[in-house]
């Protein structure tokens, strides 16, 4: 069941707004990527046009991006997620431009439940970048950034757990052939 505050911040996103919130990874920020005002206030506040992560509800809508599912591909999904590890692959290109880098996407089905359920209340896709600014530090979600940018959020979700402060693992899968970038 999705909490009175998480709720809050769904409402938020699918009206445009960005939002800070806990992944099971690092501090976040996202966008519904369904909405074009959300998705230039992700950018305005990362400094960058493209490309940003897709956060998905589930390892099913994840994978509908991908322009073939690949058995390795599939394989790796189902082992992987949800958890702390981005898929990179050809995709469909379907959704807003932000999402792409020459045709591949980047998705990851986080093993956060509340960062899931987020996904699901605006249609199974979130788009998504860390909570730190072009060529800075990552930015805990404490209360002094918090008021620091409120400008630029809608919302910031407090959580109960602090994250794993570390990036997730990136692989890129191309045909049968997968290539850890990080």
């Amino acid at each position: 069941m999705m909490t009175y505050q998480t709720r809050l911040a769904a409402k938020a996103l699918r009206q445009g707004g960005l939002i800070a919130h806990q992944t099971s990874t690092l501090a976040g920020i996202a966008a519904d990527v369904r909405c074009n005002k959300g998705v230039r206030k992700a950018q305005s506040f990362k400094q960058r046009q493209a490309p940003f992560l897709l956060l998905a509800s589930s390892v099913d809508l994840a994978l509908k991006q991908a322009v073939y599912i690949t058995p390795t591909l599939r394989k790796l999904a189902k082992d992987v997620w949800p958890g702390a590890v981005t898929l990179v692959f050809k995709a469909n290109k379907h959704l807003n431009p932000a999402c792409y880098q020459s045709g591949y996407i980047a998705v990851r089905v986080d093993s956060d439940k509340q960062t899931r359920q987020l996904a699901k209340a605006c249609g199974g896709l979130l788009l998504s970048s860390s909570f730190n600014r072009k060529a800075k530090e990552r930015i805990p979600l404490h209360c002094q950034h918090r008021y620091r940018l409120k400008r630029h959020l809608s919302c910031v979700l407090s959580h109960h757990h602090q994250g794993s402060s570390q990036a997730s693992k990136i692989f890129k899968i191309t045909g049968h052939r997968v290539q850890q970038l990080r």
